[in-house]
């Protein structure tokens, strides 16, 4: 039998409930202790062994496991099937390893301990499988970090602590795109001692994650590596949880995409995702069921059936992600997309190659959430669009209803006085119709190209207190207004175009002079829909914590300048669909080669 899952024991109590069920057990110094008489079970998202992925990916067909304990006692192994139905398979005393067979369609094992008269004590345990590594070779894992040295040195710290990564041949490199460099943290100098040879940092200008993650790809292939496991900076890492993505890659009967899924920091047991598609009439990604998304896994399997269908999967978001070589070399690296989109292209590409994805349970780290913060409306609205047709335009085999939800987006903007995302969206599509020759040149200048856009509209920028568009609000006591504010969001086809008539007959008024002069009330950004914003000429939407806002003010000049914008470039993109996708799929083995990334890597190289 070969090793697959060690157990994690983390005593983090935040943490508790992903490694054992609601239980007497206590986790001490990464110990699972157990008084007489009592049972613990261990069928929790980080415990619990995805059985169905190392079937349907390994060919394993038997697993086993095995406890480092100490006392007396008895150990219950548990399967689940797809359905989330729970049966014991067997059960023995505390030090007897325990085996059960394997499905491909899901399921998961686990098991439960009970300590006899003097208590037990759990150290450790592993889920092993009958299946050896098919490949070797070591893995870089890559971290791209953009001015979050304390983020990036604290992951450098934790990977410097844990000797297991360098007995399965794991090196690590950062590539620094930031003015705040990570080498310069206090803490950097002893996590670089402890990691030695087995660490590398690069500096170069900030290329976005996507010039960040291929130089990692880059120097992954250059060195002769076996794989890179990408990873972002803002994260906190389990070393076990990425050795589990390793050791998946090594058993895969044929070269897969290994993702780990991403728990949000501030929320331990909250899992952004258990697998992300495309969803292909509109292009969007997401769940594949959409109340499915930011799910608490505090509750063990036993709580949540859909858990134990084995997910498939079109791509995973690059905070987590192990690519193989022989995947690289096959399809090449990142599109030059910047930010967005980039890693589920390339995941669109890889797996029309023949390399699925596979995003792999209780392989993960936990990384800060955008929940916080909506970037559909801030300069990064660009790269949502761009990038979303762009990929679009190489992997679609039609338009489907792309250009209609893109155009429907704008108008709900629109409405809501959301000027500067819809002006991006615009120039996004011109740089989309002009084709792909701007990509590469300006990956390092388009970011400063697209910030410089907001100059032109006031609803950029940020008031506080002090200010007199955030205090003329305060003073009104709107600020904390509490629940629901404005219309109901419409309801059917009828109510839609009914709102959409009444908001647009509202942009035909004269905006009152005292809205022009400072907003007449304030909405939570929870409750700032673009349902309820139509229902003011001026109104300051708050961010989450409430100390600050950004002050939207109808302007009939620039709403209909945009929507007719809009119309045409999305009208125009209909049009030339089939030519613009030739156009950009003739261009992408040139834009995702390693020639062309090298050159944007070379010293002198204008960014």
């Amino acid at each position: 039998m070969h090793l697959a899952h060690r157990l994690i024991l983390s005593d983090r109590p935040a943490r508790r409930p992903l490694c054992l069920e609601d239980g007497p057990g206590e986790l001490d110094g990464g110990t699972l202790r157990l008084a007489s008489g009592t049972t613990q079970g261990l069928g929790t998202y980080l415990n619990g062994f995805p059985a169905s992925y190392w079937a349907r990916w390994t060919g394993a067909t038997r697993a086993r496991v095995h406890l480092d304990a100490t006392g007396d006692g008895t150990v219950r192994l548990l399967r689940s099937d797809a359905a989330g139905r729970v049966a014991e398979v067997a059960s023995g005393p505390l030090a007897e390893p325990l085996e059960a067979g394997l499905a491909a369609d899901g399921g998961w094992l686990w098991c439960e301990v009970t300590a006899a008269a003097d208590g037990v004590v759990v150290s450790g345990g592993a889920w092993s499988v009958d299946v050896p590594p098919r490949r070797d070779g070591d893995v870089v894992v890559s971290i791209t970090t953009m001015d979050k040295p304390e983020y990036c040195v604290a992951t450098l710290a934790t990977l410097a602590a844990a000797p297991e990564l360098t007995e399965q041949g794991v090196r690590v490199q950062v590539v620094d795109q930031g003015t705040r460099k990570a080498a310069d943290h206090p803490a950097f100098p002893q996590a670089a001692a402890a990691l030695g040879d087995r660490l590398r940092v690069i500096d170069q200008p900030n290329l976005g994650g996507s010039g960040g993650f291929s130089r990692g790809m880059l120097e992954t292939l250059d060195d002769g590596a076996d794989a890179v496991l990408i990873c972002d900076d803002d994260v906190e890492v389990e070393p076990e949880a990425l050795l589990r993505a390793v050791r998946l890659h090594r058993a895969a009967v044929s070269p897969v995409v290994v993702g780990g899924h991403m728990l949000d920091i501030a929320r331990p047991t909250v899992l952004n995702s258990f697998s992300e598609v495309i969803h292909r009439r509109t292009f969007n990604w997401g769940p594949p069921v959409m109340d499915r998304q930011w799910h608490d896994l505090a509750g063990g399997l036993r709580a949540t059936p859909w858990l134990h269908e084995r997910a498939e999967s079109d791509f995973n978001g690059w905070w987590m992600c192990l690519i193989p070589a022989a995947v690289l070399r096959e399809v090449g690296l990142s599109l030059p997309l910047f930010l967005k989109w980039d890693d589920a292209e390339f995941c669109l590409r890889a797996g029309a190659a023949g390399f699925p994805t596979v995003s792999l349970p209780g392989a993960c780290l936990w990384h800060m959430a955008w929940t916080e913060k909506d970037d559909t409306v801030e300069w990064q609205a660009y790269l949502h669009v761009r990038n979303r047709v762009i990929t679009a335009l190489l992997h679609a085999p039609r338009a489907g209803l792309l250009p209609a939800s893109l155009l429907a987006t704008d108008l709900k903007l629109l409405l809501a006085m959301r000027y500067y995302p819809v002006d991006l969206h615009v120039r996004a599509l011109h740089e989309v119709l002009a084709g792909p020759g701007r990509l590469h040149p300006e990956l390092g200048s388009v970011v400063g190209r697209v910030r410089a856009v907001g100059a032109d509209h006031p609803e950029t920028v940020r008031h506080r207190a002090g200010d007199p568009a955030f205090d003329a609000v305060a003073a009104q006591g709107t600020t904390a207004a509490p629940g629901p504010s404005g219309p109901a969001r419409p309801a059917g086809a009828l109510g839609l175009v009914g709102f959409t008539l009444r908001s647009l007959l509202r942009t035909l008024r004269p905006v009152p002079a005292t809205a022009r002069r400072a907003p007449t009330a304030a909405l939570p950004r929870s409750e700032a829909g673009w349902w309820q914003v139509p229902a003011h000429d001026s109104v300051l939407v708050l961010d989450a914590d409430g100390t600050s806002g950004v002050w939207l003010r109808r302007d009939r000049r620039t709403f209909w300048r945009l929507a007719w914008a809009a119309v045409v470039s999305h009208a125009r993109l209909a049009l030339r669909w089939r030519t613009l996708t030739r156009t950009w799929r003739a261009a992408a083995p040139g834009l995702v080669s390693t020639e062309t990334w090298r050159a944007d890597f070379a010293p002198g190289h204008p960014d």
